[in-house]
């Protein structure tokens, strides 16, 4: 498999490696600003890092184009250092992060995103060919649902959805990730458990997903349902 080069400009997803099945994880957005060998120096991340955090592993991630597909890639990383006063590419300053890699560039196989399971009464909707799929949880990373098991599902097959959110309908690309069975004690068995992961390529949907995934949870912890 072609394997992507970071370059500077390219957008991050940064998580601590410890916190990735945690409902509660940090999940942080940087950008790089420059590559040498090892060392990745990155803007300061969004939420800001401070020198507390040093030394800690992360996973750094970003979208890229792979024979025709957009596949996430990543890396294990050490948070090495916290630089004050960093000469960015304008001439001016600000504070920068260097990263150093601990593995090299893989495919990212994980929705890496807080989850939130949609309230019945919701504005985010997604349909396959025209028909509504009851979802357990979401992410900007994907989802899982379920749905009829007269419809094939395979891991790795793509399959292609219409996001609903508000007033607004996105076309979105996924992959199937699993499938398994209802569990034995299920009464309904004809239908099937599925997760998917996104190939979100637009950023106006992924802020309005995003978006729509606070303001979920804020509903949620409002109520004291997490």
């Amino acid at each position: 498999m072609h394997k992507p080069e970071l370059r500077p400009g390219m957008p991050l997803d940064i998580i601590f490696e410890n916190e990735i099945d945690n409902k509660n994880a940090h999940y942080m957005k940087a950008v790089v600003y420059d590559c040498e060998s090892k060392f990745i120096t990155v803007s300061q991340t969004s939420p800001a890092l401070t020198t507390h955090f040093l030394k800690r592993r992360v996973l750094t991630t970003f979208l890229a184009h792979s024979k025709n597909r957009l596949l996430r890639f990543g890396f294990s990383g050490l948070l090495y250092d916290l630089l004050a006063n960093y000469t960015i590419s304008s001439g001016q300053t600000a504070e920068a992060l260097v990263i150093k890699k601990l593995n090299d560039l893989e495919p990212v196989d994980f929705r890496m995103y807080f989850r939130v399971t949609p309230p019945s009464q919701t504005d985010l909707r997604l349909y396959l060919k025209e028909e509504k799929v009851n979802l357990l949880d979401v992410s900007i990373g994907g989802a899982k649902f379920i749905y009829s098991k007269n419809y094939l599902f395979r891991p790795n097959d793509p399959v292609k959805f219409k996001l609903l959110i508000g007033n607004s309908v996105f076309d979105i690309d996924a992959l199937v990730r699993s499938v398994r069975p209802p569990d034995i004690h299920t009464g309904n068995k004809n239908i099937q458990y599925v997760s998917v992961e996104f190939r979100i390529d637009d950023q106006k949907m992924e802020v309005s997903l995003g978006q729509a995934i606070l303001n979920i949870e804020r509903s949620l912890l409002s109520k004291g349902a997490i």
